[in-house]
């Protein structure tokens, strides 16, 4: 019997000050619901000043958690 894999991207932004608690949660939440995390990676965002090029500006930085589940 052939086992279906499907996986999940949860993209949490760091700009605020809950981070910790919004990454527990999630975390959390996605165990309970038997995923498995397999992966995680950063991304930086980046924004259009008025006037100039595109620039990458501090604090636009999200995690990305990647789950897994067998079913």
């Amino acid at each position: 019997m052939a086992t279906t894999l499907s996986y999940k991207l949860v993209d949490l932004s760091s700009d605020h000050h809950g981070w910790t608690k919004q990454v527990e949660e999630a975390l959390n939440q996605h165990a309970q619901g038997e995923w498995e995390l397999v992966a995680t990676l950063q991304r930086e965002r980046e924004a259009l000043q008025v006037g100039s090029a595109i620039h990458n500006i501090p604090g636009f930085v999200s995690t990305v958690l990647i789950f897994k589940r067998s079913g």
